[in-house]
């Protein structure tokens, strides 16, 4: 986290000062004014720098951009405004294009600590409050929908998940939010189902390279529940061009606990290395159709001794990071994509790189 009034750099490469978006001017009327505009809000993404401790987000605001910002009419000074207490007008003005364009204030907190989805553990109640259960209609049972991928909440209405497993499955049809064991009405948790709404599979994803696997959903309604808040996504620097190399972040799920094994009831969690993506693109060229690029996180333990499985599709590669305070937060950096059976030996799994997709997420979220 980069401490207040540190020098940064803005998306046109100026330097300036990372202080409160509130008290940069030109910034905060971009917010206001063009909350709504692609270019501007991507803009005001990238230049993002930190989080107060009210997660109020600080961005980098120089004099350059701030020049820049009002020859097109979208700032009124040339510098960072004396700090001082918002006025309610602020508040109502940029309260709700902030809680839209960045990562919600509450995100990514944990109720556990991490400890060190094959050969992992049960998660903790509460331990992932993002954590989602994709429901699809059973033929057999209407009553009891097959829960056959996951995903995460990133607002309180929209759910990150694979493109395959939305891709021609008119059988999708709900959410379960703030679960934990899928069969066991006394695991302390308070489950809430929500219809789907909505639907949004990238546009270019490709069913045989496998590649811009990544969908999102638009639940019919917040939950009530409030145990349940979002991840936070890594559209800030320095996560937002990070390689994750040498990394251990944590995938979970309710997948397979072995290769074509039986569905894990409760939520299991495993964390596991980030593969370099050379090493990626090698273990996987013995099946030429499938395309490791940029767009591909890997990870995994080359003795095959966790990963993700079958069922964990369209859930988070979690990356927990200690923040001011000594508080942890969790980003998602990957999306369970594919990989080659489960757990196997020199065969990492494939996760959609977030890093790639913010743009489009916050596009589709808008």
């Amino acid at each position: 986290m980069v401490p207040e009034g540190t020098p940064c750099a803005t998306p046109d490469q100026q330097i300036g000062p990372c202080v409160s978006i509130l008290t940069c001017e030109p910034l905060l009327q971009l917010l206001k004014k063009k909350s709504n505009d692609p270019e501007a809000r991507s803009y005001l993404q990238k230049s993002v720098c930190g989080y107060n401790r009210d997660n109020t987000p600080r961005v980098c605001c120089s004099e350059a951009t701030s020049k820049s910002l009002d020859d097109e009419g979208g700032g009124s000074s040339n510098k960072p405004k004396d700090k001082q207490a918002p006025t309610d007008d602020t508040n109502s003005n940029s309260a709700e294009p902030l809680a839209g364009l960045l990562s919600p204030p509450d995100c990514g907190f944990s109720n556990h600590s991490a400890s060190r989805v094959v050969g992992g553990v049960p998660a903790k109640l509460g331990q992932f409050p993002w954590m989602v259960v994709l429901g699809y209609r059973n033929p057999r049972n209407p009553n009891r929908p097959k829960w056959l991928c996951g995903g995460t909440m990133i607002t309180d209405v929209h759910i990150l998940t694979a493109a395959h497993c939305v891709y021609r499955r008119n059988d999708l049809y709900l959410a379960r939010l703030g679960e934990l064991d899928l069969y066991d009405d006394n695991d302390g948790a308070t489950p809430e189902d929500i219809p789907i709404a909505q639907k949004k599979i990238h546009e270019d994803y490709n069913t045989v390279q496998f590649t811009n696997d990544i969908a999102i959903l638009t639940i019919e309604r917040k939950t009530r529940n409030p145990k349940v808040w979002p991840i936070c996504l890594p559209h800030a620097e320095p996560l937002r061009s990070q390689s994750f190399e040498k990394l251990r972040p944590f995938v979970a799920g309710w997948g397979a606990i072995n290769f074509r094994g039986p569905q894990s009831s409760i939520l299991q969690v495993a964390e596991i290395p980030v593969v370099p993506t050379e090493k990626c693109k090698n273990a996987f060229a013995v099946q030429p159709n499938i395309l490791i690029d940029e767009r591909t996180l890997c990870a995994g333990w080359t003795t095959g001794e966790k990963d993700a499985c079958q069922g964990d599709s369209g859930g988070p590669l979690m990356h927990g990071r200690i923040e001011e305070e000594d508080i942890q937060r969790y980003y998602q950096i990957g999306v369970v994509s594919f990989g080659f059976k489960c757990a196997e030996p020199n065969f990492p799994g494939a996760y959609t790189r977030v890093t790639y997709f913010i743009d489009w997420i916050q596009r589709n979220i808008s």
